[in-house]
């Protein structure tokens, strides 16, 4: 559908149910997708794509992407995947919705990666190599104790979406251990354990079963170049599990036989030990779009209307604004309270619907704007610990998060904004420089 021929949202009620902070859809794409690479002052989907292109069939990659949570990565990887679909046999998934995302274990993750394969391979009428699978299925009864009769009783086929009775045990027993994970700490410690007795085992048959499922990838569709596995939310793990990922076990993210992309945390981009060295190549970032006109040693930044215009166009792409907004004014004081953090406008963007339908205006007013403002700055006040706010005034006064367990806090959620281009440079939020804290910490700052 062209836009043209787009209804966009023209009532308070249609505006915010179309103001979503829910990432894009492929099918929402042609609607709603906004190309920010311009004001992000970067191009990690063509630097990816770049990647996917050159790799030839016989090759695998492990790529890094990250950025702010709520910045647009979800979208921009589904982006990716929309582009790659012709290329590569391409397998998105959510990982908080496999794991226990406060506590997961590389382990963890070569369990959803054998279930989502064996998943992918039945969709397509194809199987695993039935000798590599029985061999594979012995090896985990005998460390497990588990067998058909015991998974059966455990999983509920109506509830899992990737079995049917016909799945192989393989897959009922990685949904039966998955949930487990996801479960009581006493299961997921003892799933655990089991595993790592024989980790090279488990890593060499998963990757027995990654190799034949390219093989018959490869004879079906012989202009496929293989697996392409999306692991999303994997930024939301906390700073201390993602230094445990990316550094303790880096060499076994990077040794499973298919091309991944990772989501990693931006706080560890200011982690002290550098994980991410153990990488080959760079991570992908995703930055915030830049609203501002960057200077060092300037405190108050002053705003750069291309970069606001961008970020109402994210509005404007949904929503009529002549029929909610009183004036464009109001939309571009959102923008700016944004900090140029996506989920942030949408949310902002939200509540100030909900406020104006309340107060019973025809369309949004200053004054609900102030409000939804407010709203999300106390929002930001609630979990600020008050020693935080002395390095939040040096963010603001030196354009740079300390490289330490603070600054990968304040990355983490979202007090302090990352921006990059042909510079990096951080920044508080918006909203949380409105906090009276903050702004006293800021004077103390600028006497010293």
């Amino acid at each position: 559908m062209s836009q043209s021929s787009f209804q966009r949202a023209n009532t308070l009620k249609s505006a915010f149910l179309a103001c979503n902070v829910e990432p894009l859809e492929p099918a929402e794409m042609e609607r709603y997708y906004v190309d920010l690479s311009g004001v992000r002052k970067t191009s990690a989907i063509d630097n990816v794509s770049t990647i996917l292109d050159f790799q030839d069939a016989s090759d695998f990659t492990t790529i890094l992407f990250t950025g702010h949570r709520g910045c647009g990565k979800s979208t921009e990887l589904k982006k990716i995947q929309s582009l790659w679909e012709n290329n590569y046999r391409v397998i998105y998934l959510e990982a908080n919705e496999e794991t226990d995302i406060n506590d997961a274990r590389y382990t963890d993750l070569y369990l959803i990666v054998i279930k989502q394969v064996e998943f992918e391979l039945r969709k397509l009428g194809l199987t695993f190599n039935e000798k590599l699978l029985k061999s594979f299925e012995s090896w985990f009864k005998e460390i497990t104790q588990e067998n058909e009769q015991s998974v059966e009783k455990s999983v509920n086929l109506e509830a899992e979406a990737t079995l049917s009775p016909t799945a192989p045990f393989l897959a009922k027993l990685m949904v039966k251990l998955l949930a487990q994970i996801k479960g009581s700490d006493k299961q997921k410690t003892t799933i655990r354990q089991t595993l790592e007795k024989d980790l090279s085992r488990l890593k060499s048959d998963t990757n027995l079963l990654l190799s034949d499922a390219y093989t018959k990838l490869r004879q079906k569709f012989p202009d496929c170049k293989g697996l392409l596995i999306i692991f999303d939310n994997l930024d939301r793990v906390p700073p201390v599990v993602a230094e445990h990922l990316f550094f303790d076990y880096a060499a076994q993210m990077q040794e499973l036989n298919c091309t991944i992309i990772y989501t990693v945390p931006i706080s560890i981009l200011c982690s002290p030990k550098n994980p991410l060295n153990q990488f080959d190549g760079n991570p992908h970032i995703v930055p915030m779009i830049n609203i501002y006109e960057f200077e060092r040693h300037q405190c108050d930044l002053k705003y750069n209307q291309m970069g606001l215009d961008v970020m109402a166009s994210v509005i404007e792409k949904r929503v009529d604004i002549d029929a909610i907004f009183e004036s464009r004014h109001q939309l571009l004081e959102l923008a700016k309270a944004s900090g140029g953090h996506v989920r942030q406008l949408m949310q902002m963007m939200r509540s100030a619907c909900q406020t104006a339908s309340t107060r019973k205006h025809e369309k949004i007013i200053s004054e609900d704007i102030d409000y939804a403002v407010k709203q999300q700055q106390f929002s930001f006040e609630r979990f600020i610990p008050e020693e935080h706010y002395a390095h939040l005034a040096q963010v603001c006064l030196t354009k740079n998060v300390s490289k330490d367990e603070i600054g990968q806090l304040m990355l983490f959620n979202t007090s302090v904004l990352e921006y990059n281009g042909d510079k990096r440079w951080n920044y508080p939020n918006p909203v949380v420089k409105r906090n009276e804290f903050f702004q006293q910490a800021l004077q103390s700052a600028q006497k010293q």
